[in-house]
């Protein structure tokens, strides 16, 4: 629409004076070609030459000012293009964010999976007759734990509450389990993980999700594990960000103090 005036604009005020000098000369030319004085009649418009250059002066004013007029057009152009190519940008952001939280959310609910299949897949047997399936091994491995804190009691009130004692105990209990929860410690720490490199997520949301599917012995395991070597470096330090130990059973635990090896924010 704006281009269309433009365009008549630029047209119509050229035709006007072009058809308006062809008019009159055409008009002057059948009134005085008869006429025996139209030389001097002809000497009477030699003011009209300095009109005709007036307005060609301002036939160039008024092209100038035409073409100022398309430029401040064109700027509105451009300024529309590129407000158009600002929005057509936030979409595709908006439109890949989408796309990673989609990709991550697969991931993390595949990593979950596995990781219940690896939880329901753990068994502890006598004799080759299951005794504990599943969930039900952690309460296993934890009443084993106590009694290897029991069998290796410290011997002073002071080495009791150390980190060192709990490695040695841990350990001793650890070599004899490693099979069982070495694997299941690595899926659970490679989730955690998996949400903390992450962007663009509620990644408390998702460590909740985490929290939520396990039960109080395998949170007072995953405990002693990150106070251990098996732990401490990298696991122990999500649990902290991501107050994993929330619902903690702290009653449950080998001594009240152990719970101050922890930072406060791996409880709330």
């Amino acid at each position: 629409m704006i281009e269309n005036k433009s365009q008549r604009i630029g047209w119509r005020a050229p035709t006007i004076t072009i058809a308006g000098v062809l008019f009159a000369w055409v008009l002057c030319w059948y009134l005085l070609s008869s006429n025996p004085e139209r030389g001097t009649f002809g000497d009477m418009f030699g003011a009209v030459n300095s009109l005709f250059s007036g307005l060609a002066f301002a036939g160039v004013i008024f092209a100038i000012l035409l073409q100022k007029y398309e430029l401040s057009l064109q700027r509105q152009e451009l300024t529309l293009t590129r407000n158009e190519l600002k929005g057509q940008k936030e979409q595709l952001e908006l439109q890949t964010a989408v796309l990673e939280k989609q990709n991550f959310e697969n991931t993390f609910f595949q990593l979950l999976r596995l990781h219940n299949e690896i939880t329901g897949d753990i068994d502890l047997r006598v004799s080759g007759t299951p005794t504990a399936v599943g969930r039900d091994c952690f309460q296993v491995f934890y009443d084993r734990l106590k009694k290897d804190w029991g069998r290796m009691k410290p011997t002073s009130e002071l080495l009791g509450k150390s980190p060192e004692h709990i490695e040695t105990v841990y350990i001793h209990f650890y070599k004899a389990h490693q099979a069982e929860v070495g694997h299941y410690f690595r899926s659970l720490y490679n989730i955690i993980k998996l949400v903390d490199v992450s962007t663009g997520i509620d990644k408390r949301l998702y460590s909740n999700l985490v929290r939520a599917q396990l039960s109080s012995y395998e949170l007072l395991l995953l405990f002693y594990n990150c106070l251990s070597s098996m732990g401490a470096e990298k696991f122990k330090p999500l649990i902290e960000k991501y107050a994993l130990l929330k619902t903690l059973p702290e009653e449950y635990l080998m001594r009240e103090e152990h719970a101050s090896l922890y930072q406060s924010s791996a409880y709330r």
